[in-house]
């Protein structure tokens, strides 16, 4: 796998990349990996943890500090505005406290470019592959409008394609979460949420992530931090900042698309359906407990 960070808005790879790795030199012994593929529901998860008080970061768009703060880059603060994990931090309204323990940080790299870093743990952060997919493949052909994902035309060619780690897109979820699987038992504390439960049993599912990762917090304070989180709260977010900045590209289309388990049910066909049985895919989701044998187009 390259080097590259999956992320690409607006034909600014390059600067997310120097961003990034910049950030990478400043995680440490109390810093926590929280890592997914794109169109995973990482903007939920890191805005329920905001909302409990905890420490979350982006490094794709914040400049992190070996002290545990982070502070907004200017660069990125249109987009930042968007997401309630960071409008506040970018708005001035909300700084982290100096020294907030443990910095859990987001990350769609595989583990073996962070293991130079002595982190303290992983909360991996997963989501059936066709809906995390076919999400990830809106957010960069509808918001961020890349110009190769573009020409991919449709979802089935755009899963054929190479992306930024030069392998196809069903090549890259795998390696990534089989590699995250394989290397999560090395870290001192670690996790697993998949999107499913954090949107069927939030308080429980959450309960049991603070509760491997060693961290104190209350129930009724993950629920409210839920209730906040909602896709109707959060999207209402998002409205409120696009009156506020409005996108200058044609369709002013939303981060925050649809938030639904299981859409695949709504637009699986038999040759996508072929396509995820290719690979390994289907023995690495079935790690995580998905089955995506053609019978399951049934599945509720």
């Amino acid at each position: 796998m390259s080097g590259k960070v999956y992320y690409l808005l607006h034909g600014i790879q390059d600067r997310y990349n120097a961003l990034y790795q910049e950030n990478m030199k400043c995680l440490g012994a109390e810093d926590i990996a929280v890592a997914s593929i794109g169109g995973s529901g990482q903007s939920l998860l890191g805005n329920i943890l905001q909302e409990v008080g905890l420490n979350y970061t982006d490094p794709y768009i914040e400049a992190l500090h070996a002290d545990g703060t982070s502070s907004p880059v200017p660069a990125y603060s249109d987009y930042a505005q968007r997401l309630s994990a960071t409008a506040d931090r970018h708005g001035g309204e909300r700084p982290l406290q100096k020294g907030q323990w443990p910095r859990f940080f987001k990350t769609h790299l595989t583990p073996g470019f962070l293991e130079q870093r002595p982190l303290k743990g992983v909360w991996i952060l997963v989501r059936d592959p066709r809906d995390s997919l076919f999400s990830w493949y809106k957010f960069r052909t509808n918001f961020a409008k890349d110009p190769l994902d573009i020409a991919s035309g449709t979802f089935h060619a755009w899963l054929e394609r190479p992306g930024p780690a030069g392998v196809s897109r069903l090549a890259d979820w795998s390696i990534f979460y089989e590699q995250w699987a394989d290397r999560r038992a090395a870290f001192q504390v670690s996790t697993l949420t998949t999107y499913e439960d954090l949107k069927r049993e939030p308080v429980a599912t959450l309960r049991s992530n603070f509760e491997d990762l060693g961290v104190t917090v209350p129930d009724d304070a993950i629920s409210r931090a839920v209730e906040k989180s909602s896709f109707a709260n959060m999207r209402a977010h998002e409205s409120k900042s696009q009156a506020k900045h409005p996108d200058p590209v044609e369709g002013n289309t939303r981060i925050m698309r649809s938030g639904t388990p299981n859409e695949w049910l709504q637009w699986i066909t038999p040759e996508l359906e072929r396509q995820f049985m290719k690979g390994e895919m289907p023995a690495v989701a079935e790690r995580y407990g998905y089955d995506l044998a053609p019978q399951q187009r049934s599945a509720g």
